[in-house]
């Protein structure tokens, strides 16, 4: 690894497209990191290694098949803003063929150089490809103008480790290759004589500042090339990258992985001013929010308490899942059915887990008397067909040194279980509305949840009202129609019952 968390960059090449010797590789470094095979060295003293003018032709005979659609209006330049968008591709082998390039320590580029020398819907655009132990990150750039083909292509790529995870250097590269392109069009960078200086002084800088301190200050003299470019600063920094957001539905608990007293004290402490209030430092829905996040509430019941919609609410909590200050799980009851997954083998293998489930879920005072070996051997006992009431009676456990739910909740966040929800689907012929079907319809009507079917008109609800009846239909969990309809699992259950044609489906 790089940096902190930043996977470490093993190599940067400069590719270009060459009007009479085809793809080639300008410079490279570590020198040497791109070989080809031995009828294609490097040519000369000039360091540029040969490539094959018909790279293009074995593209289009179908030697790469791209996983994303390809739209045909693409065209050299994208106008405006856009997002930076990966084009996964796997090489479909043509014939064996015998390369000096397969060390492992060697970036194969005959391999590769249909694809880092694409064609023109992959111009301006973050392709990712994988050869040998590599994975090559560019972003390939066109620039048309007053050129032997009336387009100068080229390309900076980045080689990392084939198992590295990639995703923060995507903004780098782009930026790389957008800045490359600037300075070709305001210097002639790239098309000009003397050009592999400031290129290999930008390229070693990149490596060396990037895997040692996860950024970069680059100061590039370009006197030579343009006056008013004399001095060129170049400044390139990684962040850690953070996926989308979660969906959070009203049914989700969400659980706190900080300790937000102590982000509050910091958060103070940063602005540095005594007079200012710890609650001014916060947004008031936030912390509207956090007073009611006992690991217990769910969505819906921490709006009706916080008073704030529940919109809101699912805008703060998704704020806070972004950078990981909390972990959403299902509402616990001893009802719920849980499974173990195969991640089970974690907290059999890791030390730190195993005192880390211990330190969560061992109730005050208790401690000494549950064994971490104990919980390990407890989880593996957990199976698909009992609830977890009938897992503590049969397991006989001490509910006074554990805390069930931490149990549970401990093993759903480090993916250890998983709840395996009941979905009731209604089926059958009509029926005749029970009593308690009818009364049940009659409390949705007086909570304006939904109302009776009349007769003549659906009746086929059974009295269970239209809005749960059409919940009914196999695609609402158990926790979405108690937290939809507010009512109790044991109400609906009773209601289910009564009604005697509804099924239940455990996924």
């Amino acid at each position: 690894m790089g940096c902190g968390k930043f996977p470490n960059i093993e190599a940067i090449f400069l590719a270009q497209f060459h009007p009479d010797l085809g793809p080639i590789v300008r410079l490279s470094v570590p020198e040497g990191a791109v070989e080809l095979d031995e009828d294609r060295g490097y040519s000369g003293s000039n360091g540029i290694a040969k490539g094959d003018d018909d790279s293009n032709s074995r593209l289009a005979e179908g030697s790469v098949v791209p996983l994303s659609n390809s739209s045909s209006n693409l065209g050299f330049f994208h106008g405006g803003e856009q997002l930076v968008e990966v084009v996964e591709l796997i090489k479909r082998p043509i014939q064996p063929k015998v390369s000096t390039a397969t060390r492992s320590d060697k970036i194969d580029f005959n391999a590769i150089q249909a694809l880092v020398i694409p064609k023109l819907p992959l111009f301006e655009r973050l392709v990712t490809v994988n050869t040998g132990r590599f994975k090559i990150m560019c972003y390939p750039i066109s620039i048309v103008g007053n050129y032997a083909r009336n387009a100068l292509i080229f390309n900076m790529c980045f080689a990392f480790d084939i198992k590295a995870d990639t995703k923060c250097f995507g903004p780098v590269v782009k930026r790389v290759g957008c800045l490359l392109k600037e300075l070709e069009i305001s210097s002639g960078l790239l098309s000009g004589s003397g050009g592999e200086r400031p290129l290999m002084l930008m390229m070693r800088q990149l490596v060396t500042n990037l895997n040692d301190h996860g950024e970069c200050q680059i100061e590039l003299d370009l006197s030579d090339f343009s006056q008013f470019m004399a001095s060129t600063g170049i400044s390139i920094k990684l962040f850690p990258y953070y996926g989308s957001p979660r969906e959070i539905e009203p049914y989700h608990v969400p659980i706190r992985t900080i300790d937000f007293e102590m982000v509050r004290v910091k958060s103070a402490q940063t602005v540095n001013q005594a007079d200012i209030a710890d609650d001014v430092l916060w947004d008031i829905a936030l912390d509207r929010v956090m007073q009611f996040m006992d690991s217990v509430n769910h969505v819906r019941r921490i709006a009706k308490l916080a008073n704030v919609r529940v919109e809101t609410v699912v805008l703060a909590l998704r704020h806070l899942d972004y950078y990981g200050c909390i972990a959403l799980v299902d509402i616990f009851q001893f009802s719920n059915i849980y499974e173990t997954q195969y991640r089970i083998m974690d907290i059999y293998r890791h030390e730190w887990l195993q005192r880390e489930c211990y330190n969560y879920v061992t109730r005050d005072g208790a401690a000494s008397d549950v064994q971490a070996e104990e919980l390990v051997r407890l989880y593996s006992t957990i199976q698909k067909r009992r609830t977890v009431a009938e897992w503590v009676l049969e397991n006989e456990v001490d509910g006074e040194r554990i805390d069930v739910r931490r149990f549970i909740v401990f093993g759903v966040i480090h993916r250890i279980l998983r709840r395996v929800h009941c979905y009731p689907v209604l089926c059958g012929p009509e029926v005749k509305a029970c009593d308690g079907e009818q009364s049940m319809a009659a409390e949705d009507n007086g909570a304006g949840v939904s109302e009776t079917a009349s007769p003549g008109h659906g009746s086929d609800n059974g009295g269970l009202g239209r809005r749960l009846a059409g919940m009914l239909d196999g695609t609402h969990h158990m926790d979405e129609i108690c937290v939809g309809l507010e009512k109790d699992a044991a109400t609906l259950r009773q209601a289910f019952d009564s009604h005697g044609n509804i099924e239940y489906m455990y996924i």
